[in-house]
């Protein structure tokens, strides 16, 4: 019984591990994507930052790469991309919009967001 209960409790961990480790990743590939968001909308606006945007975006792409479970790869990607899409409409909406609330609301929720990300980098 008490090897069952052993066995059991291990199972159990090594479960709760792969799924932390595959929250992890979707983290990282989330950062992924919205400061290839960045990236892209600093380039867009000819702003100077973009190479910023460029070191943080391969941070995140490397750790995304060396947190994923095997054969995850195309799920991750595919999150990367949806965050990276909802993160250039905040942008675009931040910029062009023509509701200044909406325009002003959009810039501070992506700010957080990256600000967000940026906490997860040592030396940030």
């Amino acid at each position: 019984m008490k090897t069952i209960i052993a066995a059991g409790a291990v199972v159990v961990g090594m479960a709760s591990a792969a799924v932390s480790h595959d929250a992890l990743a979707y983290t990282f590939a989330e950062c992924t994507g919205r400061f290839s968001a960045e990236m892209e909308h600093a380039w867009l606006m000819n702003d100077p930052g973009a190479s910023d945007h460029e070191t943080d975006r391969a941070s995140f792409a490397l750790l995304t790469s060396a947190t994923m479970a095997p054969g995850e790869g195309r799920s991750i990607l595919n999150h990367r991309i949806e965050v990276k899409l909802a993160h250039a409409a905040l942008l675009q909406q931040a910029s062009f919009g023509t509701t200044p609330k909406r325009a002003h609301s959009a810039q501070q929720v992506a700010q957080r967001h990256i600000a967000a990300c940026r906490t997860l980098l040592l030396g940030s």
